[in-house]
């Protein structure tokens, strides 16, 4: 009777030609798996270096292309475009500094006297091209200021509006003052007087300020609009008007 088991028993030669043949396709396939590996390295980008981080003080692009902030006073003409169309030359212009003459002012290509009591300080606020301490009479905390600013081709915009705003900065009760205007003409020069009187409310004041006074001359010239305001308490600003009045009226052409 046939042994089926005898089916499955194999030869010691047939044993290792089978295994011989196992061998070489477990051999075949690992190098194939090799070498596929090797292509799918040879394919992928190569690594990148590590980012190096910027130091603590770079400038980022954006910022780089930025100009430097700054904080001086605006200058008299916006642009030399605008100042060459007004068909004048700020750079040809003196503003007088702590260094000269106490008892002349200069300022947009003018000269004109004032008082040597009133001592020249560095302008405190943008559009402040002059300013000058005005004292008070034996109290400190009576003292005032002379405020110039010069502006070139229209730059400071329509009078009326910087009336209207002056207005504003006063108050009479609960409603603003009417200004007291006038006019006149000092040689070539178109002039706008304008007096406001009240409680004053100047800016980033924390309070109003009580029974001021400010008198303003509004100067038109060739190109330019120059505003001299006279401010500070009542007794001092009139015990300093008549100066003002002649520092106006003696306007002339620093050249």
């Amino acid at each position: 009777m046939h042994d089926p088991r005898a089916a499955l028993h194999c030869s010691p030669a047939t044993s290792s030609a089978t295994f011989s043949r196992a061998s070489l396709l477990a051999s075949a396939l690992s190098s194939l798996g090799l070498c596929m590996a090797l292509v799918a390295c040879s394919d992928a980008p190569a690594p990148k270096p590590p980012t190096r981080p910027a130091p603590s003080n770079a400038v980022p692009p954006a910022a780089a292309t930025q100009p430097p902030a700054s904080n001086a006073a605006a200058p008299a003409a916006s642009t030399p475009a605008a100042a060459a169309n007004a068909g004048v030359d700020p750079s040809k212009w003196r503003t007088s500094t702590s260094a000269d003459d106490p008892a002349v002012l200069e300022v947009a290509g003018f000269r004109a006297p004032k008082p040597a009591a009133w001592v020249w300080t560095k302008p405190s606020m943008q559009f402040r091209t002059l300013q000058y301490a005005i004292p008070g009479e034996g109290d400190s905390t009576l003292g005032g200021e002379l405020i110039v600013s010069v502006f070139v081709a229209g730059d400071g915009g329509p009078i009326d509006a910087n009336i209207t705003r002056w207005k504003s900065q006063f108050r009479v009760g609960d409603a603003p003052p009417e200004p007291v205007l006038s006019s006149k003409e000092v040689g070539p020069l178109k002039v706008q007087f304008v007096e406001l009187a009240g409680d004053f409310m100047a800016m980033g004041a924390p309070a109003p300020k009580k029974d001021f006074l400010q008198l303003a001359a509004i100067v038109q010239a060739e190109g330019r609009n120059v505003f001299f305001r006279l401010v500070g308490p009542k007794p001092t600003i009139e015990a300093n008007r008549d100066a003002f009045m002649k520092m106006i009226d003696g306007l002339m052409p620093a050249d």
